[in-house]
């Protein structure tokens, strides 16, 4: 109970905390989305409705606060979100190359999702800037992914009273 009733703020911490990231450290130029490396770690780790609660407060919460277009963001983290628990059946969560290349390709997903989304909807043609401007920001997330990881797992550890133990196949 206690974790449905935090997850709106620990949602609102975090995508506050990866926006002055992004402008104290990138001068706003990349985003640094610690939110989708959440998102895939929650479909490695956790249950279908603990997850997808989760994937789409951030979700929500990164589409208010980013002014982006209505409920692309909270699509996208569940769709996100959905494929991770898929891939957390063959893919194990303690080898880090093989999350290095899944969050490679989740943000590419996300990025893709969202270039193509907004000409659809606000007319105008494709950017190439944007595709060129995305590729950083996908090669930060995902090689930040391990480490972060790891860190998510010995906090889950922690804050359920157990000692951190290797990642295992779920």
């Amino acid at each position: 109970m206690a974790y449905y009733i935090s997850l709106p703020f620990f949602s609102l911490a975090l995508i506050v905390s990866q926006m002055i990231i992004e402008d104290v450290v990138f001068s706003g130029k990349i985003a640094v989305e610690l939110s989708l490396i959440v998102v895939i770690y929650s479909g490695f780790r956790f249950d279908v409705l603990r997850g997808g609660i989760l994937s789409f407060i951030l979700g929500f919460i990164h589409d208010c606060l980013t002014c982006s277009l209505s409920g692309l963001y909270t699509l996208t983290y569940v769709l996100i979100f959905l494929i991770s628990k898929l891939a957390s059946l063959r893919v194990s969560p303690g080898k880090p190359f093989l999350i290095m290349s899944f969050t490679f390709v989740c943000a590419l997903f996300e990025g893709i999702m969202i270039i193509l989304f907004h000409p659809l909807l606000f007319g105008g043609g494709i950017s190439t800037h944007a595709i060129v401007g995305y590729l950083p920001q996908v090669l930060i997330v995902s090689t930040l992914s391990p480490i972060l990881f790891r860190a998510f797992h010995w906090t889950e550890a922690a804050l359920n009273g157990r000692e951190p133990q290797p990642a295992k196949r779920t």
